[in-house]
């Protein structure tokens, strides 16, 4: 009888690993990566494109493109800033170009973002920059100048951070990391809330975008 269950337990395990334990399923998922907090009592869900792995290549010069528009863009540039530069700690060999090199170059090009700028033109400027990729992004959300009132009803609010890593001799994407916040609000806010509100949601899709970033470029290059 011992024998028989332990017969019995041995085609259980075995019927369990068939299910979970196939290589189908230890490969890497492609679906996106899904996040959710509670913040003053409102929901936000916060999806992100899954992380690629992406070799550069030894001693590559990189920096990041933006002129800031307000101070939310502030935050996410700083923010992305301070994760390329940790990425050093696992690609040694890259070197990361400091803002104020990057500066004047971009008064100098009147560079701009909000999508008036192709990534060809972003590929130019780090041409004259000496950089082998550039890193830029584009925070998209309704215009905060748009608030009326002393009161604003607000159902949802939709956050979307895209960033891109383009090869400058090339003008190639080399990676694409996108974030998406939505906040369930549902009630009448004043202004100075719905900044705040906005500056969360930014703050949780800049976290995930960081991740996916890190994710996707450490130990990939000697």
């Amino acid at each position: 009888m011992d024998r028989l269950r332990r017969c019995g337990l041995l085609i259980v395990g075995l019927a369990s690993f068939s299910c979970t334990g196939s290589p189908s399923s230890l490969l890497p998922s492609t679906q996106p990566l899904e996040a959710s907090r509670d913040r003053h009592g409102i929901q936000f869900n916060t999806t992100t494109s899954h992380p690629v792995p992406v070799r550069l290549a030894p001693g590559s010069k990189i920096g990041l493109l933006h002129e800031d528009r307000d101070e939310a863009d502030q935050f996410v540039r700083v923010a992305l800033e301070q994760t390329i530069f940790s990425m050093k700690a696992s690609i040694p060999s890259l070197v990361v170009v400091e803002r104020r090199s990057i500066e004047d170059l971009e008064k100098e090009f009147r560079f701009q973002a909000r999508g008036k700028v192709r990534d060809q033109d972003l590929a130019k400027i780090g041409h004259f920059l000496g950089l082998d990729y550039v890193v830029v992004f584009d925070a998209l959300y309704q215009d905060l100048n748009e608030l009326y009132g002393l009161r604003n009803q607000i159902d949802t609010w939709d956050v979307t951070l895209p960033v891109k890593i383009i090869a400058v001799n090339t003008a190639e994407v080399t990676l694409h990391c996108l974030a998406t916040t939505k906040a369930n609000v549902g009630k009448q806010m004043t202004a100075a809330e719905v900044r705040l509100l906005n500056q969360e949601a930014l703050s949780m899709a800049t976290t995930q975008v960081n991740q996916c970033l890190s994710s996707s470029l450490e130990g990939t290059a000697l």
